[in-house]
């Protein structure tokens, strides 16, 4: 990795070092750690960081530092820093040798906040949480003992209780509803259950009814529900269910959803269709329409915060924001639509509708608008968003099934689709994905080498391994 060592003061809004690859990325994310320090880590290889940034040096905590990059790596920022200083330059690069050893914990971290902002799957929350809140524990356990590995659990603390009771619920929903386990679900669900007892064992003034609560349920679970070998899935949850809406450019008034601008699980997304509809209403405003996803409530603080502008194409200037409003039931069937919908009347202030694009966003976005749907970055993040989707899915049935031919028709349906909208065969869907022709190579040759296959594959293994909350979601579907 390279490291650039820039003078601080120069601009006060980039960071003091930065230590990055050199691959471009669609999939990514960053995790704010705290003290300044940030990293970026891309599902594509979730086994290393993409890169790691320190605003300030000397507001840093090095302990927290030599955890993420290891004790040689900041050593060596440490000497280059004052070497910088004492010739006076303002800036200086070297090429920095990154152990990931005892970033892992760390890692898996910054997977999980990935996970959460770009999977397009029915995730239980509370157990995306819930394991969210057992990593960060693990995190703080590789710390020296002091403040920092205090703080890291405190937070951890705070989270398992936050979602203690949503884990609850799904335990207990189980308890009521399945025949039996499959085992990797069950192997998961115990892990993140022994996390939370390794949490209550952290609580000093007497027993903690919220951690509590999840053992209780767990007992509650194993008591009727048995562990069984193999799941068998319904033929219908290999199906990827294509939408009945247009193909992307067909249908004037249209928008695609852009997965940068805010996180899954918010609205319906499908990588052949524009989601986004313009209603004219009048000569001065459009209604703007965009499906939630999901039949179930959307939580408020989510739903409650979304926003749609209007983009000019030809200039890429933005009009003022303004707030959808989520619709249900009788005020959506208004609107055409037999699922819940974000709605809202959006001014056109002069503007021809029919060189304007509906860009949908989370005010905690600090992404540039595209000008229009046929920008090559949207596209090909669109299609990464839609590939990892159903690559982990087709990992998780494979993995719940314990069988390959689960995973081969989800992997031929998602090359169906890629035929349709994506780029050549022997062009990557994405920035760090496989083309067509290799996701069809796997498909013909399942026990190829795995030297031989696209890194995209091995993806979900080590610190990109399945959610607990993703094995859930294929289990629910049963």
């Amino acid at each position: 990795m390279i490291a650039i060592l820039t003078a601080p003061g120069i601009c006060t809004s980039e960071p003091e070092i930065r230590v990055a690859g050199s691959k471009p990325a669609d999939l990514f994310r960053t995790t704010d750690l705290g003290s300044g320090i940030g990293v970026e880590i891309d599902l594509s290889e979730p086994g290393r960081w993409r890169s790691v940034t320190v605003h300030r040096w000397e507001q840093a905590d090095l302990v927290l530092l030599r955890a993420v990059i290891g004790p040689d790596a900041v050593q060596d920022l440490e000497r280059w820093r004052d070497e910088r200083n004492a010739a006076g330059s303002r800036r200086l690069e070297a090429e920095l040798s990154v152990d990931f050893t005892p970033a892992r914990p760390w890692l898996r971290a910054a997977v999980i906040d990935a996970l959460d902002w770009w999977l397009q799957l029915p995730l239980d929350q509370a157990l995306l949480d819930a394991e969210r809140a057992v990593v960060h524990a693990r995190a703080a356990r590789s710390l020296p003992a002091g403040v920092l590995r205090r703080d890291v659990a405190d937070r951890a603390l705070v989270l398992a209780r936050r979602s203690a009771g949503g884990f609850v619920d799904y335990l207990d929903g189980l308890t009521g509803s399945a025949e039996s386990l499959p085992r990797a679900l069950f192997s998961g669900l115990s892990r993140l259950v022994n996390g939370y007892a390794a949490l209550g064992r952290r609580v000093i003034d007497g027993p903690d009814d919220d951690l509590d609560s999840v053992a209780a349920a767990w007992l509650r679970l194993r008591a009727v529900v048995p562990v069984a070998a193999t799941f068998r899935l319904p033929d219908h949850s290999v199906t990827y269910q294509l939408s009945d809406r247009p193909l992307l450019n067909t249908t004037p008034l249209r928008s695609s959803v852009d997965p940068r601008q805010l996180r899954a699980r918010i609205v319906d997304t499908d990588v052949r269709a524009q989601e986004i509809r313009m209603v004219r209403s009048g000569e001065s405003s459009v209604r703007v329409i965009v499906p939630a996803f999901g039949a179930r409530q959307q939580p408020a603080l989510l739903a409650d915060r979304l926003m749609v502008r209007l983009v000019d194409s030809r200039s890429g200037a933005a009009q003022e924001p303004v707030l959808l409003t989520l619709r249900s039931g009788r005020e959506a069937e208004r609107f055409g639509a037999a699922t819940p919908v974000f709605t809202e009347m959006v001014p056109l202030r002069g503007a021809s509708p029919e060189y304007l694009r509906a860009d949908v966003f989370d005010p905690d976005s600090h992404a540039s608008p595209a000008r229009s749907d046929t920008d090559d970055a949207l596209l090909r993040q669109r299609r990464g968003q839609f590939v990892l989707g159903e690559w982990r899915r087709a990992v998780a049935e494979s993995r719940l099934s314990r069988g390959a031919k689960v995973r081969r028709r989800r992997l031929t349906r998602l090359l169906d689709v890629l035929t349709q909208t994506g780029p050549d065969a022997g062009q990557p869907a994405f920035f760090g994905g496989p083309t067509p022709a290799e996701i069809a190579q796997l498909i013909d040759h399942p026990g190829a080498r795995s030297e031989t296959r696209h890194p995209w594959f091995a993806s979900t293994e080590g610190a990109g391994e399945l959610l607990v909350a993703e094995l859930a979601a294929v289990h629910a579907n049963r």
